[in-house]
């Protein structure tokens, strides 16, 4: 085993969006900062070399280092014994998932915060829109979001986006057109995604490959903020898997211990700790920490920990429409329709958030069209009918928390470390799956009023958007943290990230793990007496 000498002010565990954005903000306050990241480090260039060469696109071609945590006898994370069909993507490398994302970053509404008030389901968070709406504006122009300052989609603002809106897309505008005689309003969503050069970004060029990477570097990815935070002082160690952490007798966090790919052991002290895992990463971290000051695992005496697990759960439809689409060029999403996220309704069943689907899977669709030996003949003309005339739609819809839905550790499966992978009991909430019944009725009379004809439909238990597991609360016997992300049990420990969403409503996390990451770094710094 082997030991850092000097010990940490922060010891940051992730480097996605919230270790990036907190160990940056921290360094440049002059702590001294340590980055561990379970995963490696790569450039954008080797990224885009891997996809361009791989025989078997996928989400993680671009970065096949990044699978080396998964089990070697299943290649798999999850167990299928706990729920086969839930399966969360996620990255594990500096920058984390933020590298082939969609981008799409709206806030959370007012609402959202406060479900059992307004609505009489779920709980309230331990803080109000008014408490985060500063730090969602610091967010956007950390991240750098492109948005439509004139139309809030329902989060009132004190500040405009740093950037214009994304233009919508040719398709886009045919929906929008056509809906606005229902009623119905088509806008651009907001986005971590330059319409302009910013930040030494480029603008946007439409390359129509966001996810799986921007080739070019115009969406933002968290690996920046870690660049960043190491120009003012940071360290990172990579490939890093952090599998225990110490507790002293007055149940403060002393060090955390992790493994390199060659099973060495290091240990690394510290004054505070900072989890910025994902969702599942951050409870299987808590959960593996038994020991004697532990028996249940570090933070985890009230048995939260794991449990409250949401995802949003998706739905999406291809359709084709009387006239020309032309799909893939932009964005592979731009818009959505301002409907489904609020209102009288959600006292009965979940909200929704709508988007219009603008990617063109060239190599899916001649796939299917060459399974049919009837359509060789014209094999051409059908594939660009197909590319010409192709729309698409969908929705997320907001699952509630269920302490049954919930990620466990049990030893039985073991990654490449001998360490215990992660088993997940998952299923929807009956208030989700009421909600997604009713949308898609509702999404299918849409198509029909559009002119469209239905050619394939789909659904997801996750958009690999997991939340909840260490919930934030007022009391320790029903959540894990307090209102400023630190553990009701040990005060010099914070977890952020999705994790600590009480309620994840329906908009993407990203941006509220951002504004939470560096409300918790104004914390910190309050704490210590640093500007």
């Amino acid at each position: 085993m082997k030991s850092l000498v000097d010990d940490m002010d922060i010891v940051v565990i992730g480097s996605g969006v919230a270790g990036a954005l907190v160990a940056k903000v921290l360094a440049q306050a002059k702590f001294k900062v340590c980055i561990l990241e379970a995963g490696p480090s790569w450039t954008r260039e080797d990224a885009f070399e891997n996809y361009k060469h791989s025989t078997n696109r996928t989400l993680s071609s671009p970065f096949p280092k990044a699978d080396w945590l998964l089990s070697p006898s299943q290649n798999q994370y999850f167990s299928q014994q706990g729920n086969a069909e839930y399966q969360p993507h996620f990255i594990h490398g500096v920058g984390g998932t933020t590298w082939n994302w969609t981008a799409i970053t709206p806030r959370f509404l007012p609402a959202d915060f406060a479900l059992k008030t307004h609505y009489g389901v779920a709980i309230d968070w331990p803080l109000t829109y008014t408490d985060i709406e500063p730090y969602y504006v610091q967010a956007e122009y950390a991240l750098g979001i492109s948005g439509d300052s004139e139309n809030v989609h329902g989060s009132p603002r004190s500040k405009p986006y740093p950037m214009s809106a994304i233009p919508m897309s040719y398709a886009d505008q045919v929906i929008a057109k056509k809906l606005k005689k229902k009623g119905l309003k088509v806008a651009s969503f907001p986005a971590a995604r330059n319409s302009h050069s910013y930040d030494g970004r480029p603008a946007c060029k439409g390359n129509n490959m966001c996810s799986p990477l921007c080739p070019i570097g115009a969406s933002y990815s968290a690996n920046v903020d870690v660049q960043k935070a190491m120009k003012a002082g940071a360290r990172l160690i990579t490939e890093a898997v952090v599998f225990q952490l110490d507790v002293d007798g007055e149940r403060q966090i002393t060090a955390v211990h992790y493994k390199h790919p060659d099973h060495s052991v290091h240990v690394i002290k510290g004054k505070r700790f900072i989890i910025a895992c994902n969702a599942i990463e951050t409870a299987r971290l808590l959960l593996m920490s038994k020991h004697e000051q532990c028996p249940n695992g570090v933070a985890n005496a009230s048995d939260q920990v794991g449990r409250h697990l949401m995802d949003h759960h998706i739905l999406t439809w291809k359709f084709d429409m009387p006239e020309p689409m032309f799909l893939g060029r932009g964005p592979q999403s731009i818009s959505t329709i301002l409907h489904g996220r609020d209102g009288a309704f959600r006292k009965d069943y979940a909200a929704v958030k709508f988007f219009l689907g603008n990617d063109l899977n060239i190599q899916q669709e001649s796939s299917q069209l060459l399974a049919d030996d009837k359509n060789w003949s014209s094999i051409l003309d059908k594939l660009k009918d197909k590319a010409m005339f192709q729309a698409q739609i969908g929705f997320e819809v907001e699952q509630l928390p269920d302490a049954k839905n919930r990620v466990r550790v049990e030893g039985k499966r073991l990654d490449p470390l001998g360490l215990p992978l992660p088993y997940v009991d998952y299923k929807l909430h009956p208030y989700t799956a009421k909600g997604s019944k009713i949308w898609r009725r509702h999404t299918e009379k849409l198509i029909e009023f559009l002119g469209g004809t239905i050619t394939h439909s789909a659904m997801a238990l996750s958009s690999h958007h997991p939340s909840g597991t260490t919930r934030m609360g007022l009391k320790e016997q029903s959540s894990v943290v307090d209102k400023n992300c630190q553990s009701h049990e040990h005060q010099n420990l914070y977890m952020i990230g999705s994790s600590v969403f009480p309620t994840q409503g329906t908009a993407n996390p990203t941006l509220t793990i951002a504004a939470l990451s560096l409300r918790l770094a104004d914390y910190i710094k309050a704490a210590a007496g640093r500007k």
